[in-house]
């Protein structure tokens, strides 16, 4: 083991001491309020492509919904002030058509866990 002479050693601990205070400075990685796989949710995600395409066919939308897209819509009407939620300046917020989709998908789901 070396041997320092207490002049060395008062150097090495001023040096480790200022590495200290560097990493502590350094600012920690910024939070985004919105992850990057949902930024892109208003151009690729699955509400926006598939809802297109199950509104072209009627018995599609009916096999994903269990109800026709007039009753869909009838709900949606009923509902609607109760699923709006307001943008901000970090976010748009998820719209009430897809918030119903997203929660009819949820309840159907549990119904064909449960049989």
């Amino acid at each position: 083991m070396a041997n320092f002479t207490d002049e060395e050693l008062c150097i090495i601990a001023i040096i480790l001491d200022e590495e200290t205070e560097q990493e502590e400075k350094k600012t920690p990685k910024r939070r985004k309020w919105v992850h990057e796989a949902w930024e892109k949710r208003d151009s690729e995600g699955e509400f926006l492509t598939l809802f297109k395409e199950l509104i072209e066919d009627g018995t599609k939308f009916y096999q994903y919904f269990r109800m026709s897209e007039y009753c869909f819509n009838t709900l949606l009407d009923k509902l609607c002030i109760y699923l709006k939620k307001k943008d901000t300046h970090w976010r748009k917020a998820i719209t009430p058509k897809e918030r119903l989709a997203v929660c009819l998908r949820y309840a159907i789901k549990l119904l064909i866990n449960k049989k």
